[in-house]
């Protein structure tokens, strides 16, 4: 009698499926990769889609603004000609991977398999991770003195969190500050935003069940994984607008794989996962040299590794670091 195994369900042929299910779970995982801050980059998936693809970067070339004053026209003199500028940023791939198992002796005991939930759970798995990424870059990022988005950090974990706190934080984008669309804190923070002056129509309005709630007609995503710190009651906020953070897959050969030894542990099951994306900050350019095949999130999380390739106000994220005592 035919049986369908582990195998059969995470099959090549079966990835087309699978993906939807793994996309749904890594959705659903992060409240802040899925509050609007991460997009797929275009330029990214085109060079991703390039046969022989391949790398540990990605190059985006962009062209710099219009400088310089006008001329008075003069019929005695020529019109000088300009040159415009030109830039990249460089986007750094990750390559990692996770595998998960479970012996024949484990599910005796147990009475149920988990194969099958964890392999619809590697969508949630991958989304925290890639969060952990996007966490430790702004991070770096904004390392004060030494960040190369250090100019839009404002460093306020010296007063308590109040309106003019956060106004003051997109002040560092001057009149491009519209542009920020979202606030991502962590729950604490979000609490104390709503113990103050209900009446002001800067606070939080009604919430609304499955509704996210708003601060100065900005979104407010909490996020636990956000820091806050209990002792000094330090808690960092992102102000970010959408597609701040590019997020895109890389093509992997195997991407997913089930097998099973019979002769280790009594019998054993087991899901390899191998995630390939790009994870980057619009704006900045990575220059840092792993000490691996790809960087880890310690190296993601040096300042020293990225540089500024956009002028300040065309970048969508700042961030702020505010006392919640």
């Amino acid at each position: 009698m035919a049986i369908t195994k582990l195998s059969d369900v995470v099959s090549a042929a079966s990835m087309q499926a699978f993906t939807p299910w793994f996309m749904k779970a890594y959705h659903d995982a992060s409240n802040f990769l899925k509050s609007g801050i991460a997009a797929t980059d275009s330029v990214i998936a085109e060079r991703c889609r390039q046969a022989g693809f391949s790398g540990k970067t990605v190059n985006m070339p962009f062209w710099g603004d219009l400088q310089g004053d006008d001329e008075v026209l003069s019929d005695s003199s020529d019109i000088s000609l300009n040159k415009i500028d030109a830039d990249q940023a460089v986007a750094v791939i990750t390559r990692r991977a996770k595998a998960f198992g479970i012996t024949d002796l484990a599910v005796d005991l147990a009475g149920s398999d988990p194969m099958a939930w964890i392999a619809s759970r590697l969508g949630a798995y991958w989304a925290r991770r890639d969060e952990a990424k996007v966490l430790a870059t702004l991070r770096a990022i904004f390392t004060a003195s030494t960040g190369a988005g250090k100019d839009l950090l404002l460093d306020a974990s010296s007063a308590t969190l109040d309106k003019d706190t956060l106004l003051w934080a997109a002040q560092l984008l001057g009149d491009k500050k519209a542009e920020l669309t979202g606030i991502a804190m962590n729950s604490a923070a979000e609490a104390f935003l709503g113990s103050l002056d209900a009446k002001s129509t800067l606070y939080r309005g009604a919430e609304q069940p499955g509704q996210l709630s708003t601060y100065n007609g900005r979104k407010i995503i909490m996020d636990d994984n956000l820091a806050y710190d209990g002792t000094s009651h330090v808690a960092e906020i992102y102000l970010f607008g959408a597609g701040a953070v590019a997020l895109n897959d890389v093509p992997s050969k195997t991407p997913l794989e089930a097998g099973r030894d019979p002769l280790k542990n009594g019998g054993e099951d087991y899901i390899v996962s191998r995630h390939a994306n790009i994870a980057h900050v619009r704006g900045f350019a990575w220059k840092g040299t792993p000490s691996g095949a790809t960087p880890t999130n310690a190296e993601l999380g040096i300042a020293s590794n990225w540089q500024k390739v956009y002028d300040v106000k065309d970048i969508r994220v700042v961030k702020l670091l505010t006392s919640l005592a």
